[in-house]
């Protein structure tokens, strides 16, 4: 009979094993290798516990509205509705300015914590979002690559790691895992929800909440099998219900004063300013930010998606800095191509090319980059690149993360001044 009982008690157990690895991520397709990485600490110190964000504006938002030409005729020629009138703009120079609202980008230029680098783009661009958000988070334009930038710059690092005090190296706060973070060696967890990543129990049984985790433990540390798999599995289990609890206790240590607006760009950059100022380690922090694929009632639409970005930024700054570490902290912010120079019959614009990149961070060296391109001299329409894309995340990798870009990137870009 106790024999019959045990039997019982180890196939529940199994199968909340499995409800809390799906409750944790770790049933996707790339959740296999392990959540947790540590960085060696003569790595670490090189670094000086610098951290990247890297924001995608999904979509393809209009750059040519949001760094604005107004000191060019053929912007307005060309956008007869909606382009933004002189008298609105928010001057950078003579020649462009910011969006009306991006107020906040305004004063982080002012300050000399933004830089705008123009034009930013590749050679034979496509106009497919699902192909060009790949070309961008792979970094490989000439093929279909299997790992994203990201995911090999924490490859470069993982050849340095310890076992010893796992800190997650990169975090991914939305639901899916963008290509840029996949990798070979490491595994990032997808948090889109800090409640939701963690061990689930049984509702009729919260009061056992410790037991359940500690029959969740011994599973996983007496389960005997030798397939590869499983044992994976076995590890994720573990380390990603330790990571769990430390994000846990992250949140509920964490003080500010910064309003941060309602919504989910907000939530996610309060998310990502708690785990960087109660130090969980990671080195890249990811979120995707919707809505910017304006055919049709841009003005409107982008006003309000620009308005949420600069306000949820500005929060984001204060809380890093009201935390004594806005100074580690650099933030990318893309999106997969811009929009044709001509507005289109729907008070909107079509896909496009060339976009400008903004990094925005204290240790940010403040101002304009590269050549805005012509307004006229075209390809099909569409704005032709000034910069390489590459160029933008070499410099990063280089001058702000501390690795080596070649061996991210596969080949040597030029850098630019901006970190």
């Amino acid at each position: 009979m106790a024999k019959q009982e045990n039997s019982n008690r180890t196939s529940v157990s199994r199968r909340e094993f499995l409800a809390g690895l799906a409750a944790l991520g770790l049933l996707g397709r790339y959740q296999l290798d392990g959540v947790a990485a540590s960085i060696d600490p003569a790595v670490a110190a090189s670094l000086s516990g610098r951290s990247l964000l890297v924001i995608q504006l999904n979509g393809g938002n209009d750059g040519i509205n949001t760094i604005i030409p107004y000191g060019n005729g053929a912007y307005y020629d060309a956008r007869p509705k909606i382009a933004i009138k002189q008298t609105d703009v928010l001057p950078i120079n003579s020649d462009v300015g910011f969006h009306p609202s991006l107020g906040e980008f305004a004063q982080f230029y002012k300050d000399q914590q933004l830089a705008v680098i123009q034009g930013v783009g590749y050679a034979e661009p496509n106009r497919s979002h699902f192909r060009s958000i790949e070309i961008w988070q792979t970094a490989q334009p000439d093929i279909i690559g299997d790992t994203g930038w990201l995911g090999r710059y924490l490859d470069y690092l993982s050849l340095s790691a310890s076992p010893a005090n796992a800190n997650m190296l990169a975090v991914n706060v939305d639901p899916l895992l963008p290509k840029s973070l996949l990798a070979r060696k490491i595994t990032v967890p997808s948090v889109s929800d800090v409640q939701a990543f963690r061990f689930k129990v049984d509702p009729l049984y919260k009061a056992d909440r410790a037991l359940q985790l500690q029959t969740f433990g011994d599973i996983y540390n007496d389960f005997e099998d030798r397939r590869p798999i499983v044992s994976k599995l076995r590890k994720s289990g573990i380390e990603a219900n330790r990571a769990s609890e430390k994000l846990l206790d992250l949140v509920k240590g964490h003080k500010t004063t910064a309003k941060y607006p309602d919504g989910k760009l907000g939530s996610s950059l309060k998310f990502v300013a708690q785990m960087i100022s109660g130090g969980i380690g990671a080195k890249v922090y990811t979120l995707g930010y919707d809505g910017f694929d304006t055919h049709a009632g841009e003005m409107r639409t982008q006003a309000n998606l620009l308005n949420g970005l600069g306000k949820s930024l500005r929060a984001f700054h204060e809380d890093l800095k009201q935390n004594g570490c806005d100074d580690k902290v650099l933030v990318l912010i893309f999106s997969e191509f811009g929009r044709r120079v001509a507005e289109n019959g729907g008070g909107g614009t079509d896909h496009g090319t060339a976009a400008p990149c903004l990094v925005l961070g204290t240790g940010v060296k403040g101002g304009l980059y590269g050549e805005y391109p012509s307004l006229t001299n075209l390809d099909h329409g569409d704005l032709k690149h000034s910069v390489d894309f590459r160029t933008v995340y070499a410099t990063i990798i280089d001058r702000w993360l501390g690795a080596d870009s070649r061996e991210v990137l596969g080949k040597n870009f030029d850098n630019l001044d901006f970190c």
